[in-house]
């Protein structure tokens, strides 16, 4: 049982400031099971990580661990299923969020209002506003569970 946890913008925020909310919920998972950290720059987090007293920690993974490609969060997510088995995985990108749900893997948006990118938010001038599609996939996702036959049981 693993959770993978992005560092940036759920236990870093863009000016490298610690989110205080986001470090509780790495440290309540931490407490009941096995937590990967997702990073850009390894070297560097590591650094960041200890700074700020966020210890023990099971694993941080770099970008490096993958090839170079159009969605390097992505293919950082299928190279940590290749490794262990993935519970959840906690982001604050919406494209990422509605690809792992996509493929049935259980996510957490993780959206504070201070630190979270503009280009993130539903009220941004910037971006593309992929909250209409993530409900749609999880309406999708709710629809295959109901008409699952394996799921329908007559006793």
């Amino acid at each position: 049982m693993a959770t993978l946890v992005f560092i940036d913008e759920v236990l870093r925020s863009q000016t490298g400031a610690p989110i205080p909310q986001g470090i509780a919920l790495f440290r309540t998972l931490k407490e009941k099971g096995r937590v990967l950290i997702l990073s850009k720059d390894k070297a560097r987090d590591d650094i960041w990580l200890k700074a700020h007293k966020i210890n023990f920690v099971d694993d941080l993974i770099g970008l490096e661990s993958v090839t170079f490609t159009d969605f390097p969060e992505w293919r950082l997510v299928e190279y940590c299923r290749g490794q262990w088995h993935i519970d959840m995985v906690i982001t604050s990108n919406p494209e990422l969020a509605t690809k792992l749900l996509t493929v049935g893997i259980t996510t957490l948006m993780f959206l504070h209002p201070v630190y979270i990118t503009e280009r993130f938010r539903p009220d941004s001038r910037t971006g593309v506003r992929a909250w209409e599609s993530i409900s749609k996939e999880i309406a999708t996702q709710q629809e295959a569970f109901i008409d699952d036959h394996r799921l329908n049981r007559d006793l």
